[in-house]
């Protein structure tokens, strides 16, 4: 009897499957086959047991346990009766059974999107993990009400400042501008993506420094401004860095997670000797998501990505801020780090990259109170000073929680006022940021 050509092992229905036993990926692809089917079952054969050619080895029953479902394929539009051209876009979903990989999240990702990534027009969308494969990872150890109860801030969104300029200025200076921060009442405060471990400002004089600024501020002022060092490095390094800085009092830590690779951060996680909240910058994470015919989504890499890769705490692209982000694309990101996500805890996101008071209130809207302000040039170039670039920011909070417009609750705080005389509120049909215009 000859071999059907949809080989029905391959292409079948979600409802045969066991989905606990199986991840659903989703893609965009746009091409010129007439038989989208076929380009899907290839998809789904070359990204688990097979190749161009069908091999001896890759029987029926290899099959049955280990290749790719082709579950749905849908055209876009939605043709039935016949099609303007051969070029045609459609949305097609491969279950992978898990266990081809583990729960492994660089495996996972070479599966569900390795060798197919040469191929032209395929975007991933989205991944579907089942909680049979979730319950395998740390994920994030403290989450929202860790990072809220390290720094005693249980109710407004914590202050989280980085150091500027991002490069170049040395540990001298480093020091005196997070005392000067510190003093400023601010919760957090991070390295720059930018500065690792350079000749200028090497890691663990850094620290060292850092943390003594830290000292100083708390015996002035009463309050302790928690800093975050970045420990971006090579494997090896990056755990070396971690446990000596928590050795040498550092409540916190910083991975470039998308540049130094996924599961170092959820090995951080997991690391016992470790245990302090970990923070998550998306350095290099636009080369991975932001083409709009490949690479991987936004809310991936931002939101599922970096909650089972074990961030308590996530920077990632503000849509109002100086980059061109789209809105539903930074909100959905930041309800994947939030919501119910299979008994994981969440994390919380930092909108950031051109942050000020008078965006606030609205990402508030967006998110809810479960933010973290990450803040620079507001904070730093604000007409009153440093500390009242602080305190417009908490004001524009405050102003949220008591539902007052912001404009009306400024009246009265005279650093939220000077803020909003400079940058103004927010305006969906105006930016003040030249990337955005």
């Amino acid at each position: 009897m000859p071999k059907i050509e949809y080989d029905p092992i391959i292409y079948c229905q979600r409802e045969s499957l066991n989905m606990d036993d199986f991840i659903v990926a989703t893609y965009l692809t746009t091409t010129n086959t007439t038989d989208p089917l076929l380009r899907a079952g290839a998809m789904a054969i070359e990204q688990t047991t097979g190749t161009w050619a069908r091999v001896p080895d890759e029987t029926d029953e290899v099959r049955r346990n280990h290749v790719g479902r082709v579950i749905s394929c849908y055209n876009v539009p939605s043709y039935e009766l016949g099609c303007p051209s051969t070029e045609r876009t459609f949305i097609v979903q491969i279950a992978y059974p898990w266990k081809n990989f583990n729960c492994c999240l660089p495996e996972m990702l070479a599966t569900v999107y390795g060798n197919i990534a040469e191929a032209e027009n395929l975007k991933l969308l989205d991944l579907e993990f089942p909680k049979s494969f979730t319950d395998g990872f740390a994920g994030p150890q403290f989450g929202v009400e860790g990072v809220r109860k390290l720094c005693g801030n249980m109710d407004t969104p914590p202050v989280l400042a980085m150091i500027k300029p991002c490069t170049g200025i040395p540990v001298d200076v480093i020091e005196k501008q997070f005392y000067k921060l510190a003093c400023a009442g601010i919760e957090y405060i991070k390295d720059d993506e930018l500065n690792a471990d350079a000749p200028h400002a090497p890691f663990y004089e850094r620290l060292e420094a850092c943390l003594r600024a830290s000292d100083r501020a708390f015996k002035d002022t009463g309050h302790r401004a928690i800093y975050i060092p970045n420990i971006t490095d090579r494997q090896d390094k990056i755990f070396e860095k971690a446990k000596r800085a928590v050795e040498m009092g550092a409540q916190a830590l910083m991975v470039n997670s998308h540049a130094v690779g996924y599961g170092v951060m959820g090995a951080l996680a997991a690391d016992k000797s470790i245990n302090v909240p970990l923070l998550s910058h998306p350095a290099y994470a636009g080369a991975m998501c932001n083409g709009t015919q490949s690479g991987l989504s936004s809310t991936l890499i931002h939101g599922k990505f970096t909650r089972l890769d074990g961030a308590d705490m996530c920077v990632y692209y503000l849509s109002y801020g100086k980059l061109p982000v789209l809105r539903d694309r930074y909100i959905r990101s930041g309800q994947a780090m939030l919501s119910e996500f299979n008994g994981l805890k969440n994390t919380m996101p930092s909108p950031a990259a051109g942050l000020h008071p008078g965006l606030v209130p609205q990402i508030m809207n967006d998110l809810g109170p479960d933010i973290m302000m990450g803040a620079g040039a507001a904070m730093h170039a604000h007409p009153l000073g440093l500390e009242a670039g602080v305190q417009a920011l908490r004001q524009a909070a405050e102003a949220w929680l008591l539902d007052q417009p912001l404009a009306k609750y400024a009246e009265t705080h005279k650093e939220l006022k000077a803020s909003l005389d400079v940058w103004g509120e927010y305006n969906k049909e105006k930016s003040i940021f030249e990337l955005t215009k």
